[in-house]
């Protein structure tokens, strides 16, 4: 009777003729986290030169967020850092299973485009302003404020970050400068762009007018400033917002306009006529008899050179409190760690952020090992391979100990191809896995696991369970089967999930023979139901 199975099981494995025709992908090389680095580090150092990210970071969050280069988001659409399409993307795109199914990315030519991206999106997110007067060298505390800033949900994303850089000596890029050549063009670009910013002076004072794609950080960088100087010349809280047209002033701004007064229009602030004018916000509240936070009623008139003798008339207004002792707060200090510290941390609001692995995105996380685990087990448990947790830990054996915290990646691919795969039959849906991932272990299709599973869309649960086509080659046990001799017939009990379909799969038996067999009229079934197969 084994015999018979076996053989049935070869008949399945060996013509799929269930299966819907679907395009293939010729994936290449499956690359390492060497291979990685030395292949995309020249960018990273380059984008660290132009916008200051260190490159440590650039190519760890590179290596973490795309499976060193090896997601399916990297290998067809050259997105490393999983970037979503949102409302002003024109390019091409690539979908792909996350918060819901089939959601849009961008597509990029070449990887570099995916950098840039990444780079872009750093520069001109206000929370984020603040990491660029990091020193270029630290990387601890970029990988802090990241997390501090929104980037991830993941609670250990800091450290994730970290390990990655230190167990791959990524540090020492940050010490790197790119090529003669390519530096040469980044200098030349920064002329370009600063050259065509409309330079102003008010007041004595040198300023620009801002173009509708700048931000602070990049304000700061091609002037050769720090980000908290942009801040407090200009009199900004820390979640101010630029705006096309916005005055921004490179000096200090003085203590005095060259006006005597200004008459207040419209519902105009403080901070607003202090731009205007190039005067230090707190001298106009202390020339005009008023608190912080205090602003003008419509009509009054503002002294902007003497100090005022009586009242101003108030905008009738609720006042916050303003703490310079409160663990958050608005102020902006000289010192760029404090403001980080000082920061309001926030969750990610924006499409492109990385998530915890809870929902379906294939992302880097932490498994803390267990009593009684092995690297065999914890492979089995996340669908990865035992070669890739090693390589990632950067382990030269097999021994773990308890306590001990793995980087575990659901992108990276087995680097042994002996390996054993995982064992087939019925699939338990695990953390960051997707119909197109699950259908890769099993050598199956996203087609064929939905018509096996009688599913109408793609949307997966943490812990449904799936039936699913083994390997080629693969036998599994069926402890359901009541088997007898080669000339006796065989019974399967149906489980939960279990379709008509799945089981004539299973077997290699058509829908209408187990029908006929069993005197049904239709396909439904019912848990523990005994069917007569042959």
């Amino acid at each position: 009777m084994k015999k018979l199975l076996f053989t049935f099981w070869c008949l399945v494995f060996g013509v799929n003729i269930f299966a819907q025709p679907t395009p293939t992908i010729d994936f290449p090389f499956k690359m390492t986290v060497e291979q990685y680095v030395e292949k995309y580090a020249p960018i990273a150092v380059e984008e660290m030169y132009k916008n200051h990210i260190p490159a440590s970071i650039t190519i760890a969050q590179g290596l973490l967020e795309s499976g060193n280069g090896n997601s399916r988001l990297a290998l067809i659409g050259n997105n490393h850092f999983g970037i979503k399409c949102k409302a002003d993307w024109v390019g091409e795109t690539i979908k792909e299973d996350d918060d819901a199914p089939q959601e849009c990315f961008r597509k990029y030519k070449v990887a570099l485009d995916s950098y840039r991206d990444h780079s872009d999106f750093l520069m001109h997110g206000t929370r984020y302003a603040f990491l660029f007067d990091l020193d270029e060298k630290d990387y601890k505390s970029w990988a802090k404020g990241l997390k501090k800033a929104g980037y991830a949900t993941n609670p250990k994303y800091p450290e994730l970050l970290i390990t990655t850089i230190e167990k791959n000596n990524l540090a020492h890029f940050d010490s790197l400068k790119p090529g003669q050549k390519e530096e040469k063009i980044i200098v030349e670009e920064k002329k370009i762009i600063i050259a065509s910013q409309r330079n102003i002076t008010v007041n004595g004072v040198p300023g620009i007018v801002a173009k509708s794609d700048e931000s602070y950080a990049q304000i700061a960088i091609e002037n050769e400033m720090r980000v908290w100087q942009i801040y407090k010349y200009n009199d900004l809280s820390k979640d101010a917002q630029i705006h096309k047209g916005d005055t921004i002033y490179l000096k200090p701004k003085n203590y005095k306009a060259e006006q005597e007064f200004y008459i207040v229009k419209g519902n105009e602030s403080m901070q607003l006529i202090s731009q205007r004018f190039a005067i230090k916000l707190s001298k106009l509240y202390h020339k005009n008899l008023m608190n912080e936070g205090d602003e003008p009623a419509i009509g009054e008139t503002v002294f902007l050179r003497d100090k005022r003798k009586d009242s101003i008339k108030l905008k009738a207004m609720e006042r916050l409190a303003i703490s310079a002792d409160s663990t958050y707060n608005n102020i902006v200090y000289d010192d760029p760690k404090k403001n980080i510290e000082t920061q309001n941390p926030v969750l990610p609001e924006e499409k492109f952020v990385i998530n915890i692995p809870d929902n379906k995105n294939d992302m880097a996380f932490f498994h803390t090992v267990q009593k009684g685990e092995t690297l065999f087990m914890i492979a089995k448990k996340y669908n990865v391979q035992v070669e890739g947790i090693k390589e990632l830990n950067k382990l030269r054996d097999n021994n773990i100990k308890l306590g001990m915290d793995l980087i575990i990646n659901p992108n990276q691919p087995p680097v042994s191809e002996k390996e054993e795969a995982v064992v087939p039959g019925y699939h338990v849906v695990k953390q960051g896995e997707t119909l197109y991932s699950i259908a890769r272990i099993y050598n199956s299709t996203v087609l064929e696991i939905k018509a096996l599973n009688d599913m109408q869309s793609d949307t997966l649960k943490i812990g449904e369970e799936l039936v699913v086509v083994p390997l080629n080659g693969e036998k599994i046990k069926d402890s359901t089967a009541v088997n007898g001799k080669d000339n006796e017939p065989i019974f399967h009990i149906v489980k939960e999930k279990e379709t008509m379909y799945s089981i004539g799969r299973k077997y290699n038996v058509s829908q209408e023979q187990i029908r006929n067999l069993n005197h049904m009229l239709d396909n439904n079934l019912k848990v523990d139901q005994r069917l007569r197969i042959r």
